[in-house]
């Protein structure tokens, strides 16, 4: 999580691309290495995806209260699940 927080504290100039690179290769590969050792139950999955929404919405500085969707989160960082 700190490295996520030093990324997001440093990338303030950087280009929407090499903020998704530096993430999908820092925080994912991480995040994703933890989680190749569970059983993955449908729970899991949902707390992957909250924990990916919540790392784009970080990223793009979105407050939750903003009432955007998912979706609208995944277009403007033109992502796709």
């Amino acid at each position: 999580m700190i490295i996520f927080f030093l990324i997001c504290q440093c990338t303030g100039k950087l280009n929407l691309e090499w903020k998704k690179r530096i993430i999908k290769c820092l925080v994912w590969s991480i995040a994703l290495y933890v989680a190749e050792t569970w059983t993955l139950m449908q729970a899991d999955r949902s707390r992957l995806e909250d924990f990916e929404m919540w790392i784009w919405r970080r990223m793009e500085k979105i407050s939750w209260k903003d009432k955007n969707t998912n979706e609208e989160i995944l277009h403007m960082v033109q992502d796709r699940r």
